[in-house]
């Protein structure tokens, strides 16, 4: 019954090609004082998305709140993988909120931006 119904949905997503299946998404950030690398990462709606947040100087922090994700610490020289799913579309832009550098104190934190798209 398993082995039948597998079948039909790979049958359906060979006839189906508007229907699109969510696949898994995975992205690794660098955090610096001045910038993340990348700066933009661009996702689909429904997207189970993993991102790897590595510091490669000091401790970082980050806050992806639309996402249901509250301030989250990477420490210095480490790294921290953070989980969600993309559930709603739009541009969202994270700035660092753990002070790291003297761009906070000007406005210009480091910011990650995430498109997320149907």
């Amino acid at each position: 019954m398993v082995r039948i119904l597998c079948i039909m949905m790979f049958a359906a997503s060979l006839l189906l090609p508007g229907i699109a299946v969510s696949q898994d998404v995975s992205f690794e950030v660098k955090a610096y004082k001045d910038r993340w690398e990348p700066s933009s990462i661009t996702i689909k709606k429904g997207q189970k998305v993993s991102i790897k947040f590595t510091s490669l100087d000091v401790d970082h922090s980050v806050e992806l709140d639309e996402f249901g994700l509250k301030e989250v610490k990477i420490p210095e020289k480490d790294s921290v993988t953070l989980e969600f799913t993309a559930d709603k579309t739009g541009t969202f832009s994270f700035p660092c909120v753990k002070y790291c550098g003297w761009r906070h104190l000007v406005g210009m934190r480091p910011r990650l931006e995430i498109k997320v798209v149907e």
